[in-house]
């Protein structure tokens, strides 16, 4: 970072002069290039800009025009400031250079005492130079890093987190309308981060592609790819950004285009940031309802005073590899296609978690149809099972509701009846049971229902249970469920009477065979965990 004429007042070396500034004081955070001591009254032509030129005035003209001539000039050759030193030409700063210099915004520095004028520009080019190689190595350790991020495959957050602790400031990445698709907060409380975005951000706009922006002076990079620009990254900082933070930002953004050219999915990174957001929600890794309603808004979604329905997908057969990425752009597809803005994420069973809102609860029913009816294009030949919890008002009963969507998800795999989605009605006692599934009370009645039969099994390698599970399944019925377990009736009444006797009880007895189903059911629910 090149040093202000501000900071070069500042120094031991000007300070023994008693500098005074005398014009141009709103300028001073101009930066120097470089320190040129001249007495040569046309010395503009020589400049190249950016320079702090250091007279004692001899040279000078004595008239107003003369000296409004040379100001003019300096200014024009873009000079930062002038540095006279009193005592050889003038005792006091002309009033028409002062003018002149004021007219023209350019700062003008008295010195009241002699100052070497080669110590000066020793001390002033020692830290120009020094800070120009601080920040060739600087641009040389960006470089290095968001390359070695981008050949390791980084994902945009990683990208946007480094480039966060490299300036030392929050930094985001949003997509051309404004949504937030990844951010580091560096410190700072999200809500207030992301608080109105979308105003915030539209009201810092430029037409370079890198630059100091908007009433927050926001720092704004473009990114882009093959010439299309498809987003920007922006650091909040809480002074004017430098010209190496700007380089920092830049060098992120070139990160960001090699990502999208690699990634060759222009879904991929807004789901990461649905990802984020809803699996933050579902855990409850957030400091207020603020922060959630502030990320969520940021993508264009609004959660606040909203039906919020919590719908899982499980069993999505789709042509790609089964990764979890797949499984999550093929939903997000399909939401697009059915018109439905929603949050969505991978649970931990593996199956697929969809946040919806909604204005109304009435409009439930005909969303998730058109969602699933979408989901079943993608896969045919195998419908993906599909389940829907009542629907909600506040982000603290998300968790609940996604619990309640997993067990109606997991007890319709056993349901004969093949419906677009289900809900806790259309599952009945079992949708009862796998509600519960957790519950202290319901696994020790399984225990001490079923535990025998499940030892028996376990010690001589048989299938009494799966015999059993068949039995009341076909209400009882020996004849037809001999036939659908593919045993002889003998053979079947025979393993009956065996679980009879290991049970030691009634199998005619409909309480009894009531409250067997239920304890397998249950024990079901253990073996097919949804959370």
């Amino acid at each position: 970072m090149l040093p202000t004429i501000e900071q070069i007042i500042k120094m031991p070396v000007v300070q023994s002069g008693r500098p005074e500034v005398a014009a141009g004081k709103r300028h001073m955070h101009r930066t120097v290039r470089w320190v040129h001591v001249s007495e040569l009254a046309d010395i503009a032509q020589m400049l190249q800009g950016g320079e702090l030129i250091l007279t004692t005035g001899i040279a000078l003209a004595d008239t107003e025009e003369e000296l409004r001539e040379y100001v003019a000039a300096l200014a024009t050759a873009g000079a930062s400031g002038l540095i006279i030193e009193l005592g050889r030409r003038f005792t006091t700063p002309p009033t028409s250079l002062i003018r002149a210099c004021t007219r023209r915004q350019l700062p003008l520095i008295v010195l009241h005492r002699p100052v070497e004028f080669v110590r000066l520009t020793e001390t002033v080019h020692t830290q120009i130079l020094h800070e120009q190689m601080a920040a060739l190595q600087l641009s040389e350790r960006a470089h290095a890093t968001f390359t070695a991020l981008s050949v390791d495959g980084a994902s945009v957050t990683d990208i946007v987190r480094e480039a966060a602790h490299m300036v030392r400031a929050p930094v985001v990445f949003e997509d051309l309308m404004r949504r937030v698709l990844a951010y580091e907060p560096a410190g700072r409380p999200v809500d207030m981060l992301l608080q109105r975005w979308d105003v915030r951000s539209r009201a810092a706009q430029s037409r370079a592609r890198t630059a100091v922006c908007g009433p927050e002076e926001w720092a704004v990079t473009s990114v882009e790819a093959n010439g299309d620009v498809f987003g920007r990254l922006i650091m909040l900082p809480a002074h004017r950004a430098t010209s190496e933070e700007l380089m920092i930002l830049e060098r992120a953004a070139t990160a960001l285009t090699l990502n999208r050219v690699l990634e060759r999915d222009r879904t991929a990174i807004e789901i990461h940031a649905q990802r984020s957001i809803l699996t933050d929600l579902i855990d409850g890794r957030y400091r207020s309802e603020g922060e959630i309603h502030s990320r969520a808004a940021s993508l264009g979604i609004s959660l606040g005073k909203r039906q919020l329905v919590a719908v899982v997908v499980d069993g999505l057969a789709h042509p790609g590899d089964g990764a979890t990425g797949d499984r999550l752009q093929a939903v997000a597809r399909a939401l697009e296609a059915a018109g439905i803005v929603a949050l969505l994420t991978t649970l931990s069973n593996g199956t697929v978690g969809i946040l919806i809102a909604l204005d109304t609860a009435g409009q439930t029913p005909a969303t998730v149809t058109r969602l699933a009816t979408q989901l079943r294009l993608l896969s045919p030949q195998k419908p993906p099972l599909i389940g829907m919890a009542d629907p909600i008002t506040g982000l603290d009963a998300v968790r609940g509701a996604f619990s309640e969507a997993l067990h109606i998800t997991a007890a319709a795999r056993a349901h004969p009846e093949d419906k677009l989605y289900f809900q806790l009605p259309d599952i009945r006692l079992r949708g009862l049971i796998y509600t519960f599934a957790d519950d202290p009370r319901l696994q020790a009645f399984v225990e001490r229902t079923l535990s025998p039969l499940l030892e028996f099994d376990a010690r001589h390698r048989t299938d009494l249970t799966a015999v059993l599970r068949v039995y009341l399944e076909h209400r009882a019925n020996k004849t037809e469920a001999a036939r659908a377990a593919r045993l002889s009736r003998q053979s079947f009444y025979e393993r009956l009477a065996t679980i009879a006797r290991i049970l030691e009880v009634d199998l005619g007895s409909g309480e009894v065979c009531t409250s067997l189903h239920a304890a397998l059911m249950g024990w079901e629910s253990r073996q097919h965990p949804d959370s």
